[in-house]
């Protein structure tokens, strides 16, 4: 009975431990090597540094930060020349998982920014329209395997994939009152 017992509590163990273990593999994103990782002369940097700042000081703990592959979305047409409608991009590698982050300019907003999810199949598609504009306007799609969550904050567009770390997020970084 006893070792019944203690095969049991073992057993639950080992299935906790493997549990979390799988939890956390699947949030976790690794670390690029070094000369991938976001530079000092991109124009995002410094709004990734006041970013991670903000982020640590609310207990998440930021491995690296590198760019995303998010910003040829946001490549645009003008007089015959690709710009960027956004300041940068870059992908935040935390404790609590991968946040990847849009930044537009100050004194700019996401507020006219539209996201249309739609399932199809066994993932999802999304549509983004309005201002920043994207590649190829109201017909730009993104597919994706598993759900995004996406969170809007002053000059800001978080991108995570699951909403715990959304709710994080929230928490980390509420609206600003009025």
């Amino acid at each position: 009975m006893l070792k019944d017992l203690l095969t049991r509590l073992v057993a639950g163990l080992v299935l906790l431990f493997f549990a979390t273990s799988l939890s956390l593999l699947a949030q976790s994103v690794p670390c690029p090597p070094g000369a991938a990782l976001l530079s000092s002369s991109d124009p995002a940097y410094p709004d990734a540094m006041e970013l991670s700042r903000r982020l640590e000081h609310h207990d998440f703990t930021v491995r690296c930060i590198f760019p995303t592959k998010f910003g040829s979305a946001f490549m645009v047409e003008q007089n015959g020349v690709l710009v960027s409608t956004i300041e940068g991009e870059a992908c935040f590698s935390t404790n609590f998982g991968g946040i990847d982050v849009i930044f537009v300019s100050e004194g700019q907003n996401f507020a006219d920014f539209k996201i249309t999810e739609h399932r199809e199949g066994g993932g999802y598609l999304y549509r983004f329209s309005g201002t920043p504009r994207v590649h190829g306007g109201d017909k730009f799609k993104l597919g994706t395997a598993g759900r995004n969550y996406f969170l809007r904050r002053d000059n800001l567009l978080f991108i995570v994939g699951n909403n715990q770390l959304l709710g994080r997020l929230e928490e980390a970084l509420p609206p600003p009152t009025p």
